[in-house]
């Protein structure tokens, strides 16, 4: 079995890679260095293709930020040397953690519909089901 240490160093595909992935770091470092603190420490990564770089935030605040800072931004890469025509933020949930659940709120049953729901309930045996269909009946506006 080979070593992966040996299979980076060989030219092909893996290497390709790891040299695509050094470029990508050695990239977002020189944006860190760019940006303000705290946004600094919240650039998760930067893509830099066809003269538009892409910023990877964690949440729509730092990438409203990013937003706002883009054109001197652009300016202050251009004089390090980068070629940049767009400065672009993107929001992706920090690894590890699930975006946040939208909770949605019931929507109230019309008295038509509540009225079916009472009338279907005294139709039915005593027992769990109708009293169910009873306290949903409940629920109108």
């Amino acid at each position: 079995m080979k070593s992966v240490q040996k299979l980076l160093s060989r030219q092909g595909t893996l290497a390709q890679l790891k040299e695509q992935l050094m470029a990508q770091q050695s990239l977002t470092e020189e944006v860190r260095k760019q940006l303000p603190e705290p946004l600094n420490r919240q650039l998760q990564g930067a893509v830099l293709k066809a003269r538009r770089l892409t910023l990877l935030v964690s949440s729509p605040v730092w990438a409203s930020r990013l937003r706002y800072l883009a054109p001197q931004l652009q300016r202050q890469l251009r004089q390090s040397g980068l070629a940049v025509d767009q400065v672009v933020p993107r929001i992706v949930p920090e690894q590890g953690k699930a975006p946040p659940k939208r909770r949605t709120r019931a929507r109230p049953l019309s008295a038509q519909n509540a009225e079916l729901l009472r009338q279907t309930a005294k139709s039915l045996e005593s027992g769990p089901l109708q009293e169910a269909m009873l306290r949903l009946s409940r629920h109108q506006d």
